[in-house]
């Protein structure tokens, strides 16, 4: 098959009507529902195309006898929520995530409200090269269910924080979302919080004013906001599906996303503590807070699902990603970037601060994340690097992390876009940017 979408961990990613069409939705999810038939929820982010090919998959859906529950636009995490409380047999959110707007994408949700590990995508996706199916538009329509996803979540955030704490606090605080799906839920929950906002690009309509990753060169006009506005305690910023957040101080100033997952587990470790589980390439400063309340730290593959897996083989009461992504499974088992927002807003009620004052007392590293375009075999690059740096401290688990006393590197190919990422991480920015340097010098050779 030629033209094909990436295919991964963290679900199916492609560019709208090229490698990503709605004949391929409607095959996975025929596929995903025939595999897990009963009640199939159905969600999407805000691109303008989601509308297209979520009737793709109810379409498949209702081909293999199931039944599709569309819950319409909101963040996956919300989505994977709604399948665990209505008791649905899996679910799918048609969303490319933080990827550009001529990308679009679909994740699969299984039963429990996480996301499909790696053997069950991988049974999915084996299943679609063995089978040919031909799209066959539906008429039994008449059979699809509505439910409200957005109160159910709403409720389970709520549960998980001090309410009270955080309305009495009075806090203010700046949001961009991206013209995304959080637009949907936060504006109510941060109602119910007691919490005062003012926001840009927080419309419905897909309109990705500028790149949705959420990354500092991607959020001058949250930090503008913010840098006008004398009375806000933080500024949050959320990618296209909600599940990662990424945080502003009260003066305009960008907080590395490493930082979102950090003060969540300040928060949570304070309360309950349990071991901690995050993939290769989130900061040490995770570390640090282990270490502050004597708790292990589990470190996996790159990949939602497998942090998720490691959180339930270890009874982790918390974990997450790097990226801004926090999984707090009292809300939902997968990254949930309102649920973040929470715990972070009842930090800053519980210390009566705003955020650059909480940040100021944790130890501060340089991090550095690249992307090096790829066309060439990715996983040989790797191999050769391996081979080259094997008398140093290695960890090959996914892909090649070098560990220093002073820092590290994690070089890998990407489960979503067709490039090899590089990340370090040091003391001092000189050393991070040696780092990064060291590993784009080897490939250069190759």
């Amino acid at each position: 098959m030629e033209n094909l979408p990436i295919m991964s961990v963290s679900g199916i990613r492609g560019i709208v009507n090229e490698s990503f069409t709605k004949e391929l939705v409607y095959t996975i999810a025929k596929i995903q529902s025939q595999k897990y038939p009963g009640k199939i929820i159905v969600a999407t982010d805000t691109r303008p195309t989601g509308i297209l090919f979520a009737k793709a998959a109810i379409n498949g859906i209702l081909s293999s006898q199931s039944i599709p529950v569309d819950i319409g636009i909101v963040p996956t995490p919300t989505a994977c929520v709604a399948v665990k409380h209505f008791e649905a047999s899996g679910g799918i959110i048609i969303t490319a995530s933080h990827n550009p707007i001529t990308y679009n994408g679909y994740k699969m949700i299984h039963k429990s409200g996480r996301l499909f590990s790696k053997f069950e995508c991988e049974e999915i996706y084996s299943e679609f090269f063995k089978n040919k199916i031909s799209y066959k538009e539906a008429d039994n329509f008449s059979c699809v269910q509505k439910q409200d996803a957005v109160s159910v979540h709403i409720q389970k955030i709520l549960a998980s924080v001090n309410v009270e704490l955080i309305k009495s606090a009075k806090i203010k605080v700046a949001v961009d979302s991206i013209n995304g799906a959080a637009g949907v839920i936060f504006p109510k929950l941060l109602d119910k919080l007691g919490v005062e906002w003012k926001g840009i690009n927080n419309k419905l309509d897909g309109d990705f004013t500028h790149n949705p990753e959420p990354r500092p060169e991607n959020l001058t006009q949250l930090s503008d906001l913010i840098s006008t506005s004398k009375d806000c305690w933080a500024g949050f910023a959320f990618d296209p599906d909600a599940d990662r957040l990424a945080l502003m101080a009260e003066n305009g100033e960008f907080l590395t996303e490493e930082l979102t997952l950090v003060l969540a587990l300040e928060n949570v470790l304070a309360k309950k503590k349990s071991s901690i589980a995050v993939n290769l390439s989130t900061s040490m400063m995770v570390d640090d807070v282990a270490k502050k309340f004597g708790v292990p730290v589990i470190r996996t593959k790159i990949g939602e699902a497998n942090v998720v897996e490691a959180m339930i083989n270890n009874n982790c009461i918390i974990g997450g990603e790097g990226n801004g992504g926090v999984i707090y499974p009292a809300v939902s088992t997968v990254r949930d970037g309102l649920t973040a927002m929470a715990l972070i807003l009842e930090l800053m009620a519980s210390k009566n601060m705003p955020l650059s004052e909480i940040v100021r007392n944790i130890p501060q590293y340089f991090i550095i994340k690249e992307k090096i375009p790829c066309t060439k075999d990715s996983q040989r690059i790797i191999s050769i690097l391996a081979a080259k740096f094997k008398n140093e401290k290695i960890d090959t688990q996914d892909g090649l992390k070098i560990i220093r006393d002073y820092g590290w590197v994690h070089v890998r190919p990407s489960n979503t876009e067709p490039i090899i990422r590089c990340y370090s991480e040091a003391i001092t920015k000189q050393q991070a940017h040696e780092l990064v340097q060291m590993i784009i010098e080897e490939i250069n050779k190759l």
